[in-house]
């Protein structure tokens, strides 16, 4: 029979720091009239907190940071400068990390690691604060606004405190996005125009951080049915983007204009065809820069956008083959790239309502509204369930009719105004 080998932890080399460590460590405990087996219970064993001692092995930052915590006493006591260098070096790679992860197929991995250094609990105040805004904006780009605002809110906090300006209008811009995916973009819009005031007083001015807002206050005058307001945000952000060169955000820009024109045909059936046309150009440009730059989220909306604005133009087969495009362009599946599908299958289901095929259309409904109930989008949600009762009056369901207007009504409700978030 072979021998069975086990796996042994090789000490560390003895060092003056190690030693220096374990030095402080026993003079800490005999002053405290703790054992080595109190100090280290209930998670480590006497042998452990021995060799520490004894400066045969180096402790990982929690174990001393659970021995600190009974000796009453900072985990930086413990440690010469070095020690505190090389640690403060780990954390600082990892916060950079984490903030290039913040995209939308890497947010989930980014809001985790943000999470488990919060829960180390080995960070300075200023650390602290990056960190929260980094998770506050991976809940952002998961549209969980709620969650978001709590981190944020402290983040914000810690900046004041900090006197970090670049760190609050981080934070601010971040926050308004939250209070935007909780559904008041009235009030997101209000935080965006406050912190406009405040970039353009800097200088010089952070650019990009602006181009941010100006996307971001496009969209929320779009979610207030101001398309007029919103067409006149994305010009300025498309004016300030050919100083940024970011293609991603131009192709976003591009894309907000083209809804944005086919709303206003909405409100002005004069100009319909003069916004139609705007529409398609703006969109078209959006499509061809999304191809090049990506990410696939990107491309879907543009394709969706296209679909809808030919939709309104009466072009059935464009519509149709841009919604299908929409939905074939994603290829991994999150909140950005689920509300691209559900804006095509709409377009999809409209079709399908207008060739007689109701109890088609009405699939298609359903499982649009399954998405946007998952994302807890209740003024998409109660849109959708007012389109299911319309149609199933229109074929004298009535009863059906009735319960997902009921449905409508309870998810768009108001909701009480002292509401802790």
């Amino acid at each position: 029979m072979p021998a069975i080998r086990t796996r042994r932890r090789r000490p560390a080399p003895l060092s003056p720091s190690l030693k220096k460590l374990g030095e402080r460590l026993r003079e800490a405990r005999i002053a405290a009239g703790m054992s080595q087996a109190q100090l280290g219970a209930p998670y480590f064993t006497r042998a452990h907190v021995s060799a520490i001692e004894l400066g045969k092995i180096r402790p990982a930052m929690r174990s001393l940071e659970h021995m600190a915590r009974k000796l009453d006493k900072p985990a930086s006591f413990f440690l010469d400068d070095a020690d505190l260098e090389r640690a403060r070096g780990e954390r600082e790679l990892e916060i950079g990390a984490i903030a290039g992860l913040l995209t939308f197929g890497s947010a989930p991995e980014a809001l985790r690691r943000a999470e488990k250094l919060l829960d180390a609990g080995n960070l300075s105040v200023r650390e602290t604060g990056r960190v929260r805004l980094h998770a506050g904006s991976a809940l952002n780009l998961l549209q969980r606004g709620r969650d978001a605002i709590k981190a944020l809110t402290i983040a914000q906090r810690l900046a004041g405190e900090l006197g970090d300006e670049p760190l609050g209008r981080a934070a601010d811009y971040q926050l308004a996005v939250a209070t935007r995916i909780a559904g008041n973009p009235r009030g997101a819009r209000e935080m965006l125009e406050a912190l406009l005031r405040r970039i353009e007083s800097v200088k010089p001015p952070d650019q990009l951080l602006r181009l941010r807002v100006l996307i971001t206050m496009g969209g929320c005058a779009q979610d207030l049915g101001e398309p007029q307001a919103a067409t006149t945000y994305y010009q300025q952000a498309l004016e300030w983007s050919s100083e940024i060169g970011d293609l991603a955000r131009i192709a976003f820009i591009h894309q907000g204009l083209g809804n944005a024109y086919r709303a206003l045909g909405d409100h002005d059936a004069a100009a319909d065809a003069g916004r139609i046309e705007a529409a398609y150009e703006h969109v078209a440009r959006a499509i061809e820069i999304a191809r090049v730059s990506g990410p696939a989220a990107y491309l879907a909306h543009c394709y969706a956008t296209r679909a809808e604005v030919a939709l309104k133009a009466r072009d059935v087969p464009l519509a149709r083959s841009s919604a299908e495009a929409a939905i074939a362009a994603v290829a991994e599946r999150g909140a950005d790239a689920d509300r691209a599908v559900a804006g095509a299958t709409l377009v999809l289901a409209e079709l399908d309502l207008r060739e007689g095929d109701t109890a088609k259309a009405e699939r298609r409904m359903r499982d649009v509204a399954a998405i946007y109930k998952s994302l807890d989008a209740k003024a998409e949600l109660g849109d959708v369930l007012m389109r299911l009762s319309r149609s199933a009056k229109k074929h004298g369901d009535l009863r059906a009719a009735e319960r997902y207007a009921t449905q409508a009504y309870t998810v768009t409700k108001p909701a009480s105004a002292n509401v802790e978030v």
